[in-house]
Formats: structure tokens, C-alpha cells, sequence
């Protein structure tokens, strides 16, 4: 968008400095026309006015007071407007005369032609690609109108134009027998000019066919699009198979929009830049195909009007871009650089020149409407010295690498000393697995030892654990035997404190046995039909009353569970919960259904707990820094999540204490019919 604005503005000073030098003049007088000078152009005697409805009439147009002279050709660049041109012209001679009033541009969609008969009104004609070609006035590829003129009388032509391409226009008058035989000379250079684009792209075939080379195939994809795009911009193959605009619009803007990515691939190879700025080669070649494909798309959706500005401008600024890059490498003594500027600086040449008289920079001439033929050209045949350059290099090397054969047979003996190297480093490499599997043998034979030594560490551990209660239990039994007479109230404490002692021990009974049970890889499940709010409120009764406050919130019915591993998860929680929580607080205890998961939570307040704790607190024979001064021995919360595992569950801590209570939940899939169960019992199978 920059470069479109930069364009329009750069045209409209060279057209204000035209029209100050002789704009105005220049319609003095009317064009005169010889019958003996041949084409005659129009140049410096157009008068131009814009028509944005396209309402106006013949002789609206004539009577507007909006026209302005034209230093030279047409040169509106992309606009939505219909675009008058006004000629007076005075045939000189006498008698009727014969003339052509011949179009430059090929692409305009829609061109009229006014002009007065002997009653005085206007007559039209009409021609353009919205006009199917057998309508045209004249078989040519551009619009082509007949004129009879009388001479010695000066007469008003008036010419109606409307595109979605760029309107860049040049006109000239061209006495009836001149044209039919320019005509034919036309054709034969066109077809020279294509004949030798047919011989250019039939060997760089042959030449890929042979060698393979992906440059090959990139030129021919550059060739081919190269002659496409000529092809259909100067209208040649819209006439020789009467391509409605309907396809020849799409072709061609795909041709353009597609050519951009391909002409970048391959001028970013010619110049190898990838071997000195990779990033910057695939930033340049990914944006090209970005806004090639964009632009595409968008042309097969009938975005044409929008997408070829586009296609245009990214074009026009990747010129200075790769020519700079060209130069800056040249400088730093790339040697690919030195070709590129030769060949691509040619063809970059025309095709600005093209594009500056498409947006309306440069008028509409010869040379400025085949720039894009000329430049192209001399690229090729500058190209296709460079690749017969290429082969005979090609050539030398095979004759140089066929003398080298001899010296090779020479270097026999280094090559079995390479070889014998070779077998060495093998064998190191053996050496170098063999002692790797020894490292894993000893890792495997320290792991064993490291499970004897937790084995060892367990036991020692239960039998401390056990030998408390017992020393209690004891030495209590030894006191009542020895004090029988005592008071009541003494020996119903004793006995309460060796019901505790007792009750601890069943406790440590019941974690190990569980811990043991569930050791195994495949633990056997005991799953039965459980009331498991019976099962929850049976657990109160082994804490002091009141101390658990328990919310039933659970429908009624059965569940299919391991009660007895349910029974010894939850217990674990309360009496961890016990432990902790303060002396005057109460242990929440909940039960209900969420999106069928069982839930059960235990929370109590407590201080918080260290988040460098949090993650570890269900590892086994993992105790936290508040747990150093009770007995226990890190199990229970690892079998409380072990049990919710086996239960096709999970068990998590939700909150950390503090400000909020610390908070275990378990969250358990539990079914309530035997085939549930079923089911269940083969998923904790295979856990």
C-alpha cells in the first residue's frame, strides 16, 4: 500500500509538470492525418475526463467542463472510474478516406467508441473483454475500431473505458492498408518472438530431463509462467481461441500472483543467498508465497480488482529489495551476486518500467509497453549462456575426474588403512556397549540391594511400632495383677488405656496387612455390596464424641466396594485429621455424589502446610516436619491413595490450611449394579 501511494504521487507530478510545459497547447490545434505517414499517434492531443457512475451521455461528456489535456498516452493506473478520451482530428486530402483507430492495451474490459455521422448524431461502437470477440469491429487482439472520415473536415472522437486491469492506453490512427500489413508483421515477430520462448523452454527441458538439477526445474517453471503472462497481457491467446474474459481475467491473475512466489524461489537461488542469510532468503520466499497464495484465492473469488494491486506492489518492492541485497553481497565479494545483477538487473528493468506504467507513472509507449518482452528477453538468452557455461564446467570436471581415477588406484593403500580405522573404531564401540550394559547390571544389582535395604528398614520399623503398644499393654497388665485392691476408677483407666494401646496395635496390624496386600503388582479386589454411609458413620465411634462432625449427603443404597480397604483409607484420614487438628476444633467429615464419582472429604483447620511439602505428602514413609513428633510411620496417606487408585479413583489434597482448613478428598467411581462390577473388577486388574 505504501508503494501504490508513493506511485500515484510520483505520477501526479511528472503529469503537472507535463501539463505545465505543454498541456495546454498541444490542443490548439487538431491532429492532422496523412495518408502516406503511417500510423499516426496521438500523443499530446488527448483531453481526458473521469466519469464515476459511467452515467454520462456522448454529449454530456463533451459539454462537461472537467476535461484535461494529456501530455501523452492514457496512464490511469487501477481505477473504478469510466475514463473519457476526446481526439479531434482533421484528415488531410480529400474525398473518403479509410482509417483504424487502434488500442494499445489488450486488457481493457469495456471500450466504446462515439463519433458523429452526417445527420450529427452519435453512432457507437463497441469492443472489449466483456464483448465476446466475434463482436468486435475488428479481429485483432486489441480493440480496433473502422473510421471513415471525409477529408479536409475536422471531426470529434470520443472513447468511453472501463477496466479492472491497469489503464494504461496508447492510441493511434492508422490508414485501413497500413494496418492489414503491420498487422501481418506483427504476427510473424510474435511469432519468431514466441518460436524462440518454445526453443528456450524445449531445451532447458531436455537440459533438466538430463541433469536433474532443481535450478532446472525452477527455470522452467520461471519460463513457462514468464510466457504465460506475456502471452495473455498482450492478448494473443484470447484471440486465437476466444478466451471469454471470464477465464483469460482468472489465468492471467493467477499466472501474476503465482509467478511472484516462483520468480522469488528462483532469484534467491541464482543469487544463493540461503548459503549467506538462510533466515532472510526463507522470510523473502515464505512472504511471496504468502501474498501469491492470498492473492490467488483471492483473483478465483473475483477479488481481481483488489488482489492485482497487491500482486503489483510486492512485486515492485521485492525489486530494489533483491537488488540491493545483489549489490550489498557483490560487495562483501559474493561471486553469485556478480551473475544476478547481470542477468536479473536487465529483467528488473522492464518489468518496473511495466509496472510504473501500470500504476501510472510512466505514460503508455512502445518501449514502455513491451519493456517487459524486451527485458525478458535478454534475460533469457543471458540466462541460457549461463547454463551452456554451467555444462561445459560440468563437462571439464568429468574430463578432470576421469585423469583422477588413475590417482585413486594409488591411494589404495590409504584406503585400507582408512578401513582398518574404521574396524578399530567398531570394535571401540563394542567395547563402549559392552561397558555400558555392565554400568546397568551394577544399576540393577544396586537397585535389588536398595529393596533389601527397605525390606530390612520395614521390619525394623514394624517391630518398633509394635513393641510400644505391647510395652503398654504390658506393664499395665503386670500393674492391675499386682494392685488388685485398687481403686475402681484406677484400674477401669488402666484398662481404658489398655483397650487404646490395643486398639493402636490392631491399627498398625491393619495398615501393614493392607500395605502388604496391596505391595503386589495385581492386587486381589474383595469387592462386595457396601452401604457406605453405614460404613463412614461406623467410623465415629473410634474418636472421641463429637470430635467428628459427619455430613451424609449421599443418596440411599448399596455400592460395590472393598469395604474393609475403604474402612482403613477413610479411618487414616480421620485419625490424621485427630492428630493435627486443634483440641477444641471438630474434623469435617463428607460424603456425597458429583457427576458420578463418589466423593469423601476430611478437612480440619491446622496450620499451613509447605508447599515444598504439598507434592509429597502421599509418598511412602514420607512424614512432614508437623508429623516429626507423633508416631507413625508414613504409610497411611500413601495407602489412601493407593486405595483410590485400586477404587478407579483418586485421592488429593484440595486445601493447604492456613486461612482455609486442610482438606484430603477422595474421589471414587463406584458402581451400584454387577455388571458395573464386573467391569470395574478387570480395569483394577489390569492397574
Amino acid at each position: 500500500m505504501i508503494a501504490f501511494c508513493i506511485m500515484n504521487t510520483i505520477r501526479l507530478f511528472l503529469i503537472f509538470l507535463a501539463l505545465l510545459g505543454y498541456g495546454v497547447c498541444a490542443q490548439a490545434a487538431p491532429l492532422q492525418l496523412f495518408t502516406t505517414a503511417g500510423a499516426t499517434a496521438t500523443t499530446g492531443y488527448l483531453q481526458r475526463l473521469d466519469d464515476q457512475g459511467g452515467v454520462l451521455t456522448p454529449e454530456q461528456a463533451l459539454q462537461a467542463q472537467g476535461w484535461q489535456s494529456l501530455p501523452s498516452s492514457l496512464s490511469a493506473g487501477f481505477t473504478r472510474s469510466h475514463v473519457w478520451l476526446r481526439v479531434n482530428i482533421l484528415p488531410m486530402g480529400a474525398g473518403t478516406q479509410r482509417w483504424r483507430l487502434r488500442l494499445s492495451n489488450a486488457l481493457v474490459d469495456d471500450v466504446r467508441l462515439y463519433q458523429r455521422d452526417a445527420l450529427g448524431a452519435w453512432q457507437l461502437q463497441r469492443a472489449g473483454e466483456d464483448l465476446p470477440r466475434k463482436l468486435w469491429p475488428t479481429d485483432y487482439r486489441t480493440a480496433v475500431f473502422p473510421l471513415q472520415l471525409q477529408g479536409g473536415e475536422a471531426e470529434v472522437l470520443l472513447l468511453r473505458l472501463h477496466t479492472k486491469n491497469a489503464l494504461s492506453v496508447s492510441l493511434d490512427i492508422v490508414p485501413r492498408d497500413y494496418f492489414g500489413d503491420a498487422s501481418r508483421r506483427e504476427y510473424i515477430a510474435y511469432g519468431l518472438y514466441f518460436g524462440l520462448y518454445l526453443m528456450l523452454f524445449g531445451f532447458h527441458a531436455v537440459f533438466w530431463r538430463l541433469s536433474q538439477a532443481p535450478e532446472s526445474g525452477w527455470y522452467l517453471l520461471y519460463v513457462g509462467f514468464c510466457v504465460s503472462i506475456e502471452a495473455l497481457t498482450i492478448g494473443l491467446p484470447q484471440q486465437l481461441f476466444g478466451l471469454p474474459v471470464w477465464l483469460s481475467d482468472p489465468l492471467l491473475g493467477v499466472a501474476m500472483a503465482l509467478g511472484l512466489p516462483i520468480g522469488a524461489v528462483f532469484a534467491t537461488r541464482q543469487l544463493a543467498l540461503a548459503q549467506v542469510y538462510g533466515r532472510l532468503a526463507r522470510l523473502l520466499t515464505g512472504l511471496a508465497w504468502l501474498v501469491g497464495g492470498v492473492a490467488a484465492v483471492a483473483i478465483l473469488l473475483g477479488f481481481y480488482r483488489e488482489a492485482m494491486p497487491l500482486v503489483l506492489s510486492v512485486s515492485l518492492t521485492m525489486i530494489p529489495v533483491m537488488l540491493g541485497l545483489a549489490i550489498w553481497l557483490l560487495v562483501r565479494g559474493h561471486r553469485p551476486a556478480r551473475f544476478y545483477l547481470l542477468a536479473f538487473g536487465i529483467y528488473y528493468a522492464g518489468v518496473t518500467v511495466a509496472f510504473l506504467r501500470n500504476f501510472g507513472v510512466l505514460p503508455a509507449t512502445f518501449w514502455t509497453d513491451h519493456a517487459v518482452a524486451l527485458g525478458t528477453m535478454l534475460h533469457m538468452g543471458v540466462m541460457s549462456l549461463r547454463i551452456i557455461s554451467d555444462y561445459n564446467r560440468l563437462k571439464r570436471d568429468k574430463e578432470y575426474a576421469q585423469r583422477q581415477t588413475s590417482e585413486l588406484m594409488r591411494e589404495q593403500n590409504v584406503r585400507l588403512e582408512s578401513t582398518v580405522a574404521v574396524r578399530t573404531c567398531e570394535l571401540r564401540e563394542e567395547l563402549r556397549r559392552r561397558e555400558q550394559l555392565e554400568q546397568e547390571l551394577r544399576a540393577a544389582l544396586a537397585q535389588a540391594q536398595r529393596m533389601r535395604e527397605e525390606q530390612s528398614d520395614f521390619v525394623a520399623m514394624v517391630s518398633h511400632e509394635f513393641r510400644t503398644p505391647l510395652a503398654i499393654i504390658n506393664t499395665l497388665a503386670q500393674q492391675l495383677s499386682r494392685q488388685l485392691d485398687a481403686p475402681l476408677e484406677k484400674s477401669q483407666r488402666r484398662c481404658q488405656n489398655i483397650r487404646d494401646a490395643g486398639s493402636r496395635l490392631m491399627v498398625l496390624v491393619d495398615d501393614y496387612l493392607t500395605h502388604d496386600r496391596m505391595a503386589d503388582a495385581q492386587p486381589t479386589s474383595r469387592f462386595v455390596l457396601c452401604d457406605l454411609g453405614a460404613l463412614l458413620e461406623g467410623l465415629l465411634a473410634d474418636f472421641p464424641q463429637g470430635r467428628i462432625a459427619f455430613e451424609h449427603r449421599l443418596a440411599e443404597g448399596n455400592y460395590w466396594c472393598d469395604a474393609g480397604l475403604l474402612h482403613v483409607a477413610v479411618r487414616n484420614l480421620l485419625a490424621n485429621a485427630n492428630r493435627h487438628a486443634p483440641a477444641a476444633a471438630r474434623v469435617q467429615l463428607a460424603v456425597w455424589a458429583e457427576a458420578g464419582v463418589i466423593c469423601v472429604s476430611v478437612c480440619h483447620p491446622g496450620p499451613r502446610i509447605p508447599e515444598d511439602e504439598q507434592a509429597r505428602l502421599f509418598h511412602k514413609y514420607y512424614r512432614g516436619r508437623q508429623a516429626q513428633h507423633s508416631a507413625g510411620a508414613g504409610l497411611g496417606l500413601y495407602m489412601v491413595r493407593r486405595i483410590a487408585e485400586l477404587h478407579d479413583g483418586t485421592a488429593e489434597l484440595t486445601g493447604y490450611g492456613g486461612e482455609v482448613d486442610i482438606c484430603f478428598r477422595l474421589n471414587l467411581r463406584l458402581s451400584r449394579s454387577q455388571i458395573e462390577s464386573e467391569v470395574l473388577s478387570v480395569a483394577l486388574v489390569s492397574c
